[in-house]
């Protein structure tokens, strides 16, 4: 446990509040901040021995029986150590800025690193529970709340306690009782900063969860800006963000409102602390209890005593922010991959041949039971023809295979192995994926081509551009394969999306080749150029392939119609044609749709 070996000044319940959250980020830089933190209090040490020494002078000055060489050789002293003193504490700032510094900016760099790592491992399913824009404020609002916090707040911290400590000590050191009547105000400071700071945490973690939703808000509508225009639906769009945009103001304003009180009260209380002083100091100055130098050193460490109050308000409204921001990305953090690799080995040592068996799998969203007892066998090297209505689980059946949703255990093979005991890595490389949602990223049409196979040499990207039907369509494009296709392949036509998508599966030649309805947005002509060429290639291969239109379908070797989760169908395509069941009558009903149109 870090907190037993913690070589630290601070004590252990300032670490617990502080850097709990933070733990496992802080520990590798621990020495870093430790002589950082060490530096400050050298700093505040050699400060707050000023005053003392400009109490001294005053009285060197001020005395009446010393003669005046020996008060300007006194004062000649004075200042060489006040310059010294000065020097230190000019020096230790540097040194406590850079090591704090950097230790912040790696710090922040892992917890970003360690973010995005974890977000790729979570599953897909996790997705759907939770908005992109609140996982994007996570990663940048609430990260750069702790940045500042290592940046700026733990010097904060230090600083106010350890120039505290030291001011309250030597004023404690001059007149102990002149210090305690003067700082009869700080408890009461105390307890009404510790309410505030309560409040702060509650009313930041609620603007920081409102942030969320409207970065969310913000990236559905420029991701739907086609179908927002389409529709004209600016105004309302307008509309429904304004109204999150005013309570995402008000819950801010509440937050300033609670913060606006940190400044006057710790004038306040710093002007009773003078006051204070000058009476009861004063007082004692004109009964000649007490020396004029003592009086302005005293002065002086009250004067030093309001930055660290002043500044106390700006660390506790940082900690608490830097708190409510590192449990909203630990609330990531913690969630556990429901898939994960275990004691399986490394990726190499096997080799996928293509052979998939269902065997009684069931699967639930939730509450809800999307696939019923499937028991299937798809042989390597053969290909499998899913089709059924829409919601009937033919998805869902095709994301098993990747391990893209967490099946139970026992229920899905590859190669007569568990597909639980493949590694993720083994069983990812050997599958090509093309899933029904084309998504491309804003890069060049090459690299979204050779994405997941960065070693791939341009003549295979365009041989797997030209079975994809694409190459000619690429041709056409002034800047050819180098062409910038914009966010999510904006620039592209829906079937050169699929086609583009399609290349980057065939390109990796996989063993095994799932389409999820992904010639949908495909012409009829182009969809026979693709399945012939794909025939070619998957020869070998097991391919799976979802489709809505039989034709499609037709050359598979075995066919399967899904309905509500259930295999209710199962043959080749003239078998099921001549079944007369759901099969024959979308057989009938497209084979007519195509009578008509060529009318």
């Amino acid at each position: 446990m870090l907190l037993l070996d913690l070589p630290s000044p601070l004590p252990v319940f300032i670490y617990l509040m502080i850097f709990g959250p933070f733990e496992k980020y802080v520990r590798p830089y621990r020495s870093r901040i430790l002589f950082g933190t060490l530096c400050i209090g050298l700093g505040q040490a050699a400060a707050a021995r000023i005053p003392l020494l400009i109490g001294e002078a005053v009285d060197v000055v001020s005395a009446t029986d010393i003669a005046s060489g020996q008060q300007l050789a006194s004062i000649e002293t004075q200042v060489v150590y006040i310059l010294a003193l000065a020097l230190t504490v000019a020096l230790s700032g540097y040194a406590m800025r850079k090591f704090l510094g950097y230790a912040s900016n790696l710090i922040e760099y892992d917890i970003r690193t360690s973010y995005f790592a974890h977000l790729l491992k979570l599953p897909l399913s996790y997705y759907q529970r939770h908005h992109t824009g609140d996982l994007m404020a996570r990663a940048t609002n609430d990260l750069n709340s702790v940045h500042v916090f290592f940046t700026y707040g733990i010097r904060g911290i230090a600083d106010t306690a350890l120039g505290l400590s030291f001011t309250i000590g030597y004023m404690c050191l001059l007149d102990w009782e002149l210090a305690l009547l003067v700082l009869v105000p700080m408890p009461f400071f105390s307890i009404i900063m510790i309410r505030i700071a309560a409040v702060i945490n509650t009313r930041y973690k609620a603007i920081q969860e409102y942030f969320g939703l409207i970065s969310n808000f913000i990236q559905e509508n420029l991701s739907g800006i086609r179908v927002v225009k389409a529709y004209v639906q600016g105004p309302p769009q307008n509309a429904a963000f304004d109204k999150l945009n005013l309570t995402y103001l008000d819950k801010n304003q509440s937050y300033i409102s609670t913060r606006a009180n940190y400044r006057p009260l710790s004038y306040v209380i710093a002007s009773l602390c003078l006051g204070l002083n000058l009476w009861f100091g004063g007082k004692a100055v004109i009964d000649g209890e007490m020396s004029l130098g003592t009086f302005v050193a005293f002065n002086a460490y009250l004067t030093q005593l309001i930055r660290p109050i002043m500044f106390m308000g700006w660390v506790i409204d940082r900690s608490q922010r830097a708190l409510v921001s590192m449990r909203r990305i630990n609330e990531i953090l913690d969630d556990e991959p429901e898939i994960q690799d275990r004691g399986l080995p490394p990726a190499g040592e096997h080799q996928i041949e293509g052979r998939i068996a269902f065997r009684g799998l069931s699967f639930n969203y939730g509450n809800e039971q999307i696939l019923h007892n499937i028991d299937l066998e798809i042989p390597q090297g053969t290909t499998l023809g899913i089709i059924g209505r829409v919601g009937a689980g033919k998805t869902t059946l095709a994301r098993a295979v990747p391990r893209l949703i967490q099946t139970n255990p026992g229920q899905l093979f590859i190669d007569d192995v568990p597909i639980e005991k493949w590694h993720l890595e083994t069983l990812r490389d050997a599958i090509g994926y093309v899933s029904q949602n084309p998504f491309l990223f804003s890069n060049t049409l090459n690299a979204n081509i050779a994405y997941g196979a960065t070693d791939a040499e341009q003549e295979a990207i365009h041989h797997a551009a030209e079975q994809a039907q694409l190459r000619k369509d690429i041709e056409d494009f002034p800047e050819g394969f180098a062409t910038i296709i914009g966010e999510r392949g904006v620039t592209l036509s829906g079937g050169q999306k699929q086609r583009s998508t399609l290349a980057r599966a065939l390109i990796r030649l996989p063993k095994i080749l799932i389409l999820d309805d992904a010639l949908s947005a495909v012409d009829t002509h182009t969809e026979e150029a693709i399945l012939g060429h794909l025939r070619e290639i998957m020869r070998d291969r097991t391919t799976i392939i979802i489709a809505h239109r039989v034709s499609t379908l037709r050359d598979a070797d075995h066919i399967i119609v899904l309905d509500e989760g259930r295999i209710v169908e199962r043959g080749s395509h003239d078998e099921l044609r001549e079944n007369g069941g759901f099969y024959a009558e979308l057989c009938q009903r497209q084979e007519l749709s195509a009578e008509l149109e060529t009318l």
